[in-house]
C-alpha cells in the first residue's frame, strides 16, 4: 500500500486489488442507488460521504486501474489526512470486497453438475459491503418488507434531516447511531416511514449509541454469537440479521432465509415447480458452506441471466 499526503491535505493511498478483480460488482452496489445522496458511483469512480468525528469526510474510490493485467489497483482519496492510511485502506477493502474468496467458493462448486448455473461468466465475484457495519443495520431495517426503490428514497429522506453536509460536494454522511438515537418517532414518520420501521430504526439505533448492543464486539466474534444478538433486537429477525451479517459484517457463511430474490434463485437453480419455503431454502443452501454468503451473491446475481 503506497500512501501520501497531497497538497490540499488529502490522504491518498494506491490498494492492490490482486489478479483477476471485478470491479464491476462493486460499481453496480454502490450504484444501486443512483439519487442517493451519501454515495455516488460516476463512470469508475465511487465517492462516499463518511462522517470522521461529526464531520462530513469525501472518500473516492477510482476504480480505473483495476483492471490492470499485472498491477491492479484502487486509487483512494480521502479529502482530509483525520484518518490512518491503515483505517482509510480498509474501508475501502470493505466497499470494495476484498475480504470474500471467491477461490475458495468456486473450488467448492467446482465438482457439482450445475456448476455452469451456479457461477454463470461471474468468476471472480466478490461480496462489496458497505462502509461501515451500521450503515448495513440501517439498510436492513429500512428495507424490511418493501421493495428496493421505496427502502432507497426513505434512506436519502433520513439522511438528509439527520446527516452532515459535505458542502464541496453537496453530499451528506450516512448519521452515525447517536444521531438517528436523538430522533423521534413523528421525525420519521412524517418522511414516509411506517411507525412500527421507525420505532424499530431508532429503538436499534439507541441501544448501539448506548452501548447495550456492540456491533464492534459482535464483529470480532463468531457469526451465531452475532445473530443471535442481533435476533435479539425488537424488530429484527433472521432475514433482517442474516442480511446486515453478510452484508455489514462480512461474514462468509450467511444466508437469508426468507429473502425473496434467494427462494427465485433456488427454484430456478433446481428445477422446482414454486419457490421453496424457508425450511428447504435453508437445507438447499446449507450444500454451499462455509461460502453461504458467496452463493448467495451468486444466486441473487443469477436472476439477472437471461
Amino acid at each position: 500500500m503506497d500512501d501520501r499526503i497531497a497538497g490540499d491535505g488529502a490522504l491518498t493511498l494506491d490498494l492492490p486489488l490482486g489478479a483477476g478483480y471485478r470491479p464491476d460488482y462493486a460499481l453496480a452496489y454502490h450504484g444501486r442507488d443512483p439519487l442517493s445522496v451519501s454515495e455516488r458511483v460516476s463512470g469508475r469512480v465511487i465517492a462516499k460521504t463518511l462522517l470522521v468525528d461529526g464531520v462530513a469526510r469525501r472518500l473516492e474510490i477510482d476504480l480505473a486501474d483495476a483492471g490492470h493485467p499485472e498491477n491492479p489497483l484502487a486509487r483512494i482519496r480521502l479529502d482530509r489526512a483525520v484518518l490512518s492510511p491503515e483505517r482509510v485502506a480498509a474501508i475501502a477493502g470493505r466497499m470494495l470486497g476484498l475480504g470474500s474468496d471467491p477461490d475458495g467458493f468456486e473450488a467448492l462448486v467446482a465438482t457439482r453438475a450445475d456448476r455452469g448455473r451456479i457461477l454463470g461468466a461471474r468468476a471472480g465475484l466478490r461480496i462489496p459491503l458497505t462502509a461501515d457495519i451500521w450503515d448495513a443495520v440501517s439498510w436492513a431495517i429500512i428495507g424490511q418488507q418493501i421493495n428496493l426503490t421505496f427502502a432507497a428514497a426513505l434512506r436519502r429522506a433520513m439522511i438528509e434531516r439527520t446527516g452532515p453536509l459535505h458542502a464541496e460536494s453537496g453530499l451528506r454522511a450516512h448519521p452515525d447511531p447517536a444521531r438517528v438515537a436523538s430522533l423521534e418517532v413523528e421525525d420519521l414518520t412524517a418522511l414516509r416511514f411506517s411507525r412500527s420501521k421507525a420505532s424499530y430504526l431508532i429503538g436499534t439505533a439507541r441501544l448501539v449509541a448506548d452501548g447495550a448492543l456492540s456491533l464492534d464486539s459482535l464483529a470480532e466474534g463468531t457469526a451465531a454469537d452475532a445473530e443471535a444478538a442481533l435476533v435479539a433486537v425488537r424488530g429484527i429477525g433472521t432475514w433482517t440479521a442474516r442480511y446486515i451479517l453478510l452484508r455489514g459484517f462480512g461474514f462468509p457463511d450467511m444466508a437469508p432465509i426468507g429473502d425473496s430474490g434467494l427462494a427465485a434463485a433456488l427454484q430456478r437453480l433446481l428445477d422446482l415447480p414454486e419457490r421453496p419455503d424457508a425450511k428447504m431454502q435453508e437445507a438447499s443452501m446449507q450444500a454451499f458452506a462455509p461460502h453461504r454468503s458467496l452463493a448467495t451473491a451468486h444466486l441473487w446475481a443469477s436472476l439477472a441471466d437471461a
